[in-house]
């Protein structure tokens, strides 16, 4: 049976280079390079062999692809898949992993941590597997022995009950700055996953940056959840 493994809190910053957009300008080298969020399997031999998107196309990756992150044989990964795609034929160029904030099923009742940060979009994969943020945390390096991380997480403040059956979710960013110097940007990438949540539910996500709240709302529709 294929492993699923997700991260509740990130303890490392995660920088990812391209965007999720495709360019579709030219014929060149480069005309073809797509970058999309995935679920990636791994084989026996720890290598990236295939690969769902966010709008549910599965990808054969061939020649197979290898990251030094990817340490568990049999694996599905969040991650954030670079190829190229002419017609039928995929080429794998880079993956960079994702990290995945699991939602408690259960609202949290002790202190928080909501340290600002920079928030760019969030958006809700076409699967509706997901819910994916590009964050924009402020880092910098400290002359000590050892680097301190920040870190981030989902907290579950509060579930309501609507009139059409459904419920709405209120959830709420964590982010630590752990006294991590704020000199400069890094983009980064993290997912939530809506397996705990049906078709016709509410979910309000409040995020915590440098020019005050921010609030997104979701409404979860059609979605195909895996095993």
């Amino acid at each position: 049976m294929r492993k699923h493994i997700f991260f509740l809190f990130v303890t490392a910053l995660v920088s990812v280079a391209c965007t999720n957009d495709a360019f579709k300008t030219g014929d060149s080298e480069y005309s073809y390079l797509r970058s999309d969020f995935v679920e990636a399997a791994t084989d026996g031999t720890v290598a990236f062999v295939s690969a769902i998107t966010d709008d549910g196309d599965t990808l054969s990756l061939r020649p197979p692809l290898r990251a030094k992150w990817a340490t568990s044989p049999d694996t599905t990964y969040r991650a954030q898949l670079l190829y190229n795609k002419k017609d039928a034929e995929i080429e794998p160029v880079l993956i960079s992993k994702v990290y995945v904030l699991t939602v408690q099923q259960q609202p949290k009742t002790e202190t928080i941590t909501t340290d600002p940060l920079g928030f760019t979009s969030a958006w809700l994969a076409k699967t509706g597997k997901y819910i994916n943020l590009e964050l924009a945390l402020k880092t910098g390096k400290i002359d000590a022995a050892q680097q301190p991380s920040q870190s981030l997480g989902i907290a579950l403040e509060a579930v309501e009950a609507l009139e059409n059956g459904g419920k709405k979710y209120k959830l709420r960013l964590l982010h630590k700055q752990n006294n991590v110097p704020q000199y400069y940007t890094v983009r980064t990438f993290v997912s939530i996953p809506t397996s705990i949540f049906h078709k016709g539910d509410s979910v309000e996500l409040h995020i915590n940056t440098y020019k005050g709240e921010v609030i997104k709302s979701f409404i979860i529709g059609n979605k195909q959840i895996g095993t």
